[in-house]
């Protein structure tokens, strides 16, 4: 069975689970597609299924909520387990697993954006994020120049980060392996929803030009963050490394079901290391069932 669609990041989740589809049947495998939209998961008859790709992002999808049915219902399923999909999916609590491994984040508070419009929390440029979500989704970048007044009032909590300007990194790691890594080089100021699924102005590039050390210190981070949340199967981590910090690397956030369409970094970053789309989607059945 294929889930797909859902309710947060609806488009990405369409995208990604028709790529999936078409790579599972040249594979020579059946597929059913179901929309937890539309349909209630914990009354499909997943008995039937030998397995479950979870092509969902962000929400249930990726929360742990899909993932406890899945276990209820003792079938496999791609992906990470419960716990771990609802630690990476919280900023807050990733943040401090991250800390405790000394992998560095950007400097953050909880808050909410009521207080943000009534108090000075951080200089400026800093970020506004959901504590939950991810394809950049509600993700408020506030310059210089920013009318807060336009940011929408709420008394829901929100992450506040300090804002790192440099070159952003993502890694995939795969099996506890890291595979390998891809420089977004993007035209505009911030690297949103837009940018990522539906501009082809973007270049993605192999960091070649980085120092091996820094190169190493990102790929050990991405398989420490993988290891303490507990994910399993496919991962991509995303690094910011600092222009005004002598290089420092960030760990901004850990996704543990990355995008699977064509505009997605994790394919690129396969591709770049020799893994055709259907070998990618191959090597996370394998997984899944092991």
């Amino acid at each position: 069975m294929l889930l797909l669609g859902g309710f947060t990041e609806r488009e990405v989740s369409l995208l990604s689970g028709k790529e999936v589809k078409d790579a599972l049947i040249r594979l020579g495998h059946e597929v059913d597609e179901f929309d937890i939209k539309t349909q209630d998961l914990c009354l499909a008859p997943l008995e039937k299924f030998d397995i479950i790709f979870n092509s969902l992002h962000g929400g249930v999808g990726e929360n742990g909520i899909v993932q406890s049915i899945c276990e209820i219902k003792n079938i496999p399923y791609t992906g990470s387990n419960v716990l771990a999909s609802a630690l990476a999916m919280n900023k807050v609590l990733a943040k401090k697993v991250f800390s405790e491994e000394g992998i560095n984040t950007p400097e953050g508070v909880v808050s909410n954006t009521r207080n943000i419009l009534e108090n000075k929390l951080f200089t400026r440029p800093y970020v506004i994020k959901p504590i939950d979500g991810g394809s950049s989704l509600g993700v408020n970048i506030i310059y210089k120049e920013t009318d807060l007044n336009k940011i929408k009032s709420s008394s829901s909590e929100v992450m506040i980060e300090k804002y790192i300007k440099g070159r952003e990194i993502a890694v995939a790691v795969i099996g506890n392996k890291v595979i390998g890594m891809i420089e977004i080089d993007y035209p505009d100021r911030f690297y949103d929803y837009n940018a990522k699924y539906k501009s082809n102005k973007n270049n993605y590039i192999i960091p070649s030009n980085l120092d091996m050390a820094l190169k190493k210190k990102i790929e050990k981070y991405a398989l420490s963050a993988h290891k303490a949340i507990g994910c399993k199967g496919i991962t991509r981590s995303d690094f910011i490394i600092s222009e005004e910090a002598n290089d420092k690397v960030y760990l901004l956030e850990i996704n543990t079901l990355p995008g699977l369409t064509r505009h997605s970094l994790v394919p690129k970053i396969a591709n770049n290391a020799g893994f055709t789309f259907d070998k990618l989607i191959s090597i996370i059945l394998k997984d899944a069932l092991r």
